[in-house]
């Protein structure tokens, strides 16, 4: 009888996960994620040459998870829905989303990496900064590129990420509350986008074509 291996890779990088969002990006190491696997450290080896590939391998996991669960919503512009998805996503996975906030605060751990995997990051990446010029292209634009692109990041991700910051890293449960207070916040945002947007559309019109 052919005797099936106890762990395999995904034990490893779902444990690497695990140690990042619970103690920090620098305290993953192959040590550690054989103590969270249960794993001898050989196994942890025999399947990857390097932490660094285990992260990238984990934060490829994560991040197209969060591409495909709450940056999709992006796509058609509607920007509440994407906070809603954040929100969400959050909820369903604080593991995940502690994780990404290690890795925003983290060195980077791109370092060393095959071509191959490399590529898939950045392929990753890519895919993810598609989705926020997509969903830019769908906004009335103001006269400063620059300035849309700010506000809707701060809309999209800043805002949220600040609000539900404090509950993930402790480790609570994001309530209700945040929610509408998130939904104030970006109405008030967008609202103001429009106005300005209204404004500079009215004075470059006066500009244009005096009385």
């Amino acid at each position: 009888m052919v005797r099936l291996a106890k762990f395999n890779e995904n034990n490893f990088i779902d444990s690497a996960i695990a140690v990042a969002a619970q103690c920090g990006v620098g305290a993953v190491s192959m040590a550690a994620i054989a103590v969270k696997a249960g794993a001898p450290i050989g196994s942890v080896y025999h399947r990857f040459d390097s932490r660094n590939a285990i992260l990238a391998r984990a934060w490829l996991r994560v991040k197209s998870d969060f591409r495909e669960e709450v940056a999709s919503r992006w796509l058609g512009g509607d920007t509440w829905a994407g906070v809603h998805g954040l929100l969400d996503w959050c909820r369903r996975k604080p593991v995940y989303a502690r994780f990404l906030l290690q890795c925003a605060d983290s060195p980077d751990f791109s370092s060393g990496l095959s071509e191959e995997l490399l590529a898939a990051v950045e392929e990753e990446q890519a895919a993810l900064d598609a989705c926020f010029v997509r969903c830019a292209e769908t906004m009335p634009a103001t006269t400063e590129l620059d300035l849309d692109h700010m506000l809707l990041k701060f809309v999209l991700i800043d805002a949220p990420v600040a609000v539900v910051k404090p509950y993930l890293t402790q480790e609570r449960p994001i309530p209700a509350s945040v929610d509408a207070m998130l939904r104030a916040s970006h109405d008030a945002v967008r609202g103001w986008a429009a106005h300005t947007t209204h404004t500079n559309q009215e004075e470059n019109h006066a500009l244009f074509h005096p009385a």
